[in-house]
């Protein structure tokens, strides 16, 4: 009798620790209701692209591979790809709201969470850049020219895409 209550305290015990933050939590609330979440799948609602020109610059040394570059610089030109299977992190101008538009263009068309938009102090970011510490940028074509950041055009490391807004 001692061990069938001291198994029933246990029990007790394990189903308040571990059952109830499950049962109250929406996880399990989706479970229940079907709506599960597809990690997955693309965004269901794609922000239209603003016009104007634009620059994005990619980082070659943080591609783990010749193809992953190719699929991220045909996606930035408006090309189909497939399935990219890396997450990116893409340095914006703060006061660049074109750019910053662009950029959650691109972004709705990828994944949940696989683009992480960070805005930055212009000189900040153009400097990161100057020393191949970026991964992906977009700017404005105006912000390029204001901040003179074709000097990192001749940068071997660097993939240049110059691209027409508005054309998706």
């Amino acid at each position: 009798m001692k061990i069938l209550r001291h198994m029933t305290v246990i029990a007790v015990s394990l189903l308040i620790l571990l059952g109830l933050p499950f049962f109250t939590s929406d996880y399990f609330r989706s479970l229940l209701s079907g709506n599960t979440i597809d990690a997955v799948s693309s965004a269901t609602v794609t922000l239209d692209q603003p016009s104007g020109n634009y620059v994005v610059l990619i980082n070659r040394d943080r591609r783990s591979d010749s193809e992953t570059l190719h699929q991220w610089t045909d996606f930035f030109s408006g090309k189909e790809t497939g399935i990219i299977f890396e997450d990116i992190r893409c340095g914006v101008i703060r006061y660049d709201t074109s750019g910053l538009e662009m950029a959650a263009s691109y972004q709705s068309q990828l994944p949940e969470n696989q683009m992480k938009i960070d805005t930055e102090d212009a000189m900040f970011l153009l400097s990161k850049a100057g020393c191949g510490r970026f991964d992906i940028i977009v700017m404005s074509e105006e912000a390029a020219e204001s901040y003179s950041a074709f000097t990192l055009y001749e940068n071997e490391n660097t993939e240049v895409i110059k691209v027409k807004g508005g054309a998706r």
